[in-house]
């Protein structure tokens, strides 16, 4: 192993043994990346955030290396992880291990492998002679919509200096994408009257109105389906519609009283989005809610949104896409329909583009890995970057 390749692996063990899951306070993990900042002479600040009703204080990092100027590269990645479950992996998932030239734990791809190469490169960023910055923006929840980012969007906006692009981080494989869909995470909850199901009319059957819901949600689907974006990059080129769980009902012969339907929205960044829950808010509200009150006056839905995030604008030629084409030659740059911190970036008015190592197919299962061959990439790209703002003001 090089020195490089060996600091970086022993920083992601450090990373991974941190239990950093959504939804609980990551102050633990920002300090350690604060304390290694610090040990390095860099002082980052946290942009603080009250989430007890998530799990309790969470923070954002910001760190700047080099001239506080205009210009310069954001390196923006999350330090939140999915929970694991122990049952399913062959090692333990906090305990970074290595085997077959893979490194295996919770996070060690998705995406805390860029978290530990790029404070592996601090030392280089530090001791070189850069012209203009490379700035460190460590972000939590990402898992869950992305709430850190998108809270550090004044943070960035209020910034002394305006970076000139940012690179976040997700593993790519390397490959580079500037644009994504955005998401909506939904739960629509049908609320009627139990009763014994020999007399069906003395109940409301949230079921039945619940397939109703969901045959509405699969023709919407199609209708976008059959009309495609035209010139659209994306895979496929039109917002999607997806049903992913139903609950409801206790037993055969009780009429169900409550049934949830958990679904999701994955929009094209020029697609109306509003304009389609419009939609689907006035068929549940026309159509299905008078029918449930005929049978039962306190009957209803609601629809609360769990998570959501924007889409990531397919901006072409941006100072972000023309750095990478210049350090690392991968080809054109792609989209791609899962979400980033990068739509919240870019929100700040800062050209941002996706790209990192490893595999995003590894993230998320038991026994999540990447490989050691990718941790050494990404510390190539990281020499690359040093050495593109050392040379250029």
């Amino acid at each position: 192993m090089t020195n490089q390749l060996d600091r970086a692996t022993r920083i992601l063990k450090d990373l991974v043994a941190f239990p950093s899951v959504s939804e609980t306070s990551n102050v633990p993990i920002a300090t350690y990346v604060t304390d290694y900042l610090a040990a390095h002479g860099i002082t980052a600040q946290w942009d603080r955030h009250d989430e007890n009703e998530r799990g309790g204080e969470m923070t954002n990092i910001f760190a700047t290396i080099g001239p506080e100027r205009d210009g310069g590269t954001i390196l923006c990645g999350h330090m939140d992880v999915v929970p694991a479950d122990p049952s399913g992996w062959t090692s333990d998932p906090f305990d970074l291990t290595e085997r077959d030239g893979r490194l295996y734990g919770r996070g060690s791809v998705d995406m805390k492998g860029f978290l530990a190469m790029t404070l592996a490169a601090v030392p280089e960023m530090v001791a070189a002679d850069l012209q203009t910055p490379l700035h460190i923006a460590f972000t939590y929840d990402e898992e869950t919509c992305s709430v850190g980012a998108r809270k550090m969007v004044p943070f960035l906006q209020h910034l002394p200096f305006k970076p000139g692009a940012c690179v976040v981080g997700e593993p790519t494989c390397m490959v580079p994408y500037i644009g994504h869909k955005g998401g909506m995470e939904l739960e629509t909850v049908f609320h009627g009257r139990a009763g014994h199901a020999s007399i069906p009319s003395n109940g409301v059957n949230t079921i039945y109105y619940a397939a109703r819901f969901v045959d509405f949600l699969r023709r919407k689907a199609d209708a976008m389906a059959a009309k495609p974006f035209p010139g659209s990059k994306f895979n496929p080129p039109y917002t999607t519609i997806s049903v992913g769980r139903i609950d409801g009902g206790e037993a055969r012969n009780i009429i169900p009283d409550t049934t949830r339907v958990i679904w999701e929205m994955r929009a094209l960044p020029d697609d109306d989005e509003a304009a389609h829950m419009a939609e689907i808010k006035a068929f549940i509200e026309n159509e299905l809610v008078p029918e449930m009150k005929k049978g039962d006056p306190d009957a209803g839905v609601t629809f609360p949104v769990e998570g959501s995030y924007p889409g990531m604008r397919a901006d072409e030629d941006t100072p972000a896409q023309k750095l990478v084409e210049k350090i690392w030659d991968v080809g054109p740059p792609q989209v791609v329909s899962f979400g980033t911190d990068g739509c919240y970036v870019q929100q700040a008015d800062i050209p941002t583009i996706v790209i990192g190592p490893g595999n995003i197919g590894t993230a998320h299962l038991p026994d999540e890995y990447i490989e050691v061959a990718d941790v050494q990439t990404g510390m190539d790209f990281m020499n690359k970057l040093i050495a593109h703002h050392s040379r250029n003001a």
